[in-house]
This record gives C-alpha cells, sequence and structure tokens, in this order.
C-alpha cells in the first residue's frame, strides 16, 4: 500500500462532510486524518526551528484550511491543497523569522556602534519514499541527514515531490517555471541527494571504526 493509501478514507470523510455543508465535521476528518503528516512537513520545511514553532505553523495551516473549505471546490485532492497551505505557512514563516532575526542583529550592531565605535538550516526519502521502504534504521537516519545537508531549494523540491506528492505540474505551477525545468532540477536534486547520502554513509563508517 502506498502512504496515502490509509489517509484515502478520511478525504472521502472530508468530501462527503463538504457535500451537505457541514464544515465543523470535514474539518474534524482533516485535523484526524492529517495532522501528523503536516506536523511531519513542517518540521522538514522549517529546517531547525524548535517543536513548538513547528506545532504553531501547523496549527496556522489548519486555521487556514478551516477558513478555506467552505471554498474548496475539489480543483485538486484535499491532499494536494491542504499540504499546498501548509508549504505556504512555512515560506512565510520562514521569511518572517529571517526578517526578525536581521532586524535583530541590527539592531544590536548599531547597539555596540554607539557604545563601542569601531570600524547567522538543514530534508527522501528514493528518497522519501526509498527510506520507508529501507528497514534498518541507521539507513533512515542516513538518507534524513543528507536530505537536511542539502541546499534550501533541491530540499523543497525533494520534499514537494517525494514527502507531499505534489504532481510535476503542481510544482511548476508553484513555483512559476515549466515542466521541463521542474523535471531537470528534481534529477539535479536526486543526485545530489546520492552523493550526500554516500558522503554522509562514509562519514558515519568512520565514526564507528
Amino acid at each position: 500500500m502506498g502512504k496515502w493509501d490509509d489517509l484515502a478514507p478520511w478525504e472521502s470523510q472530508v468530501l462527503a462532510a463538504l457535500l451537505v455543508g457541514d464544515v465543523q465535521r470535514a474539518m474534524e476528518a482533516l485535523v484526524a486524518g492529517y495532522q501528523h503528516a503536516i506536523v511531519g512537513y513542517c518540521t522538514n520545511m522549517l529546517d531547525s526551528a524548535p517543536p513548538e514553532e513547528v506545532e504553531e505553523v501547523a496549527q496556522e495551516v489548519f486555521l487556514a484550511a478551516y477558513q478555506a473549505l467552505p471554498r474548496f471546490q475539489q480543483q485538486a485532492s484535499v491532499r494536494t491543497w491542504l499540504f499546498a497551505i501548509a508549504h505556504n505557512r512555512c515560506v512565510t514563516h520562514r521569511t518572517r523569522t529571517t526578517r526578525h532575526r536581521h532586524m535583530a542583529a541590527t539592531h544590536r550592531h548599531a547597539s555596540v556602534e554607539a557604545v563601542h565605535p569601531t570600524p547567522p538550516v538543514p530534508p527522501d526519502m528514493g528518497l522519501l519514499e526509498a527510506a520507508r521502504e529501507m528497514r534498518h534504521e541507521q539507513q533512515c537516519v542516513l538518507v534524513a541527514d543528507s536530505l537536511q545537508r542539502l541546499k534550501k531549494q533541491s530540499r523543497e523540491l525533494l520534499m514537494m515531490y517525494y514527502y507531499a506528492e505534489f504532481s510535476i505540474a503542481d510544482i511548476a505551477k508553484k513555483l512559476w517555471v515549466s515542466e521541463t525545468t521542474i523535471r531537470r532540477r528534481l534529477r539535479a536534486a536526486e543526485q545530489q541527494l546520492k552523493h550526500m547520502m554516500a558522503t554522509v554513509g562514509r562519514e558515519l563508517v568512520d565514526h564507528d571504526a
């Protein structure tokens, strides 16, 4: 069974509730079915953010979903729609956090200048699908660690394609580029991950030696 097969009944419950206009029941099914997956996705997207921040963003995802549920038109699956919201919320949170850190750093620098005048990370698993099929725990650690070390753009692309299971067309629309470009970037990201896995694997062997 695919990793989303167990969630199919929840998607059916969401759609059935929306069909009769019961948004509250649809939301309850959405949270019950997808909360774990959304928290996991946000955890990987937000790098080294503390758990409380990840939980906060996940809550924002479901709040946004609740507000948008009455307008859901089934132009995409519930899963694709929800993960698109999660992706946008993670990007917004990361941008906001970066801006705040920059402002804080600037303020500290200005304060130091006034008092003492003188001339600041990283996931699929082959990739997320392969990691789940690997039975040995060390292999899972290897893939996750390697994915964390990739550049943000490559990591996000792999997360969207392998974890959230966005189609090539969905990703192309989201990033405003052609499907051909996405395929090329995805192949490059896969190669980067394979090379990183080889590097991390050697490090683990050296560490255990």
